[in-house]
């Protein structure tokens, strides 16, 4: 069995049900993440393009503590509480991934953890 390590950044709190990344091999999977505050609390409530923009400074996060770069991202999957938020999170993930973008699928879903998240990205790095 490949090598398992969990990947905790600093400033985003640690939930003892999941690890924010796991990399097994040289595949980075990351969590799910939400909007959140340094705090754990809800971030840009009601504002979807704000809440993909935090979420992709999270995912960062993990990724770099992991020693990769957003341009390793492979693929993401999003979970959108309402289609009417996706011109925020395309716009977000467009400015996020300029060129190459990563392979990806968008769902929209009966509702999240917490009633004020409006989307959830999840994603697959391939490590160098």
């Amino acid at each position: 069995m490949a090598d398992r390590r969990t990947v905790v950044p600093q400033g985003i709190q640690s939930n003892p049900a999941f690890s924010p990344g796991v990399i097994v091999g040289d595949l980075l999977f990351v969590s799910g993440q939400v909007s959140q505050d340094d705090e754990g609390r809800p971030f840009g409530v009601g504002d979807a393009e704000a809440q993909t923009r935090r979420i992709f400074e999270r995912i960062r996060a993990v990724v770099e503590t992991a020693g990769g770069s957003m341009s390793d991202v492979a693929k993401t999957t999003t979970y959108l509480t309402d289609i009417a938020h996706y011109p925020g999170f395309s716009k977000v993930r467009s400015e996020t991934f300029p060129t190459d973008p990563p392979a990806s699928t968008t769902v929209v879903v009966a509702g999240l953890v917490l009633p004020e998240y409006l989307v959830e990205i999840e994603a697959i790095v391939r490590l160098s």
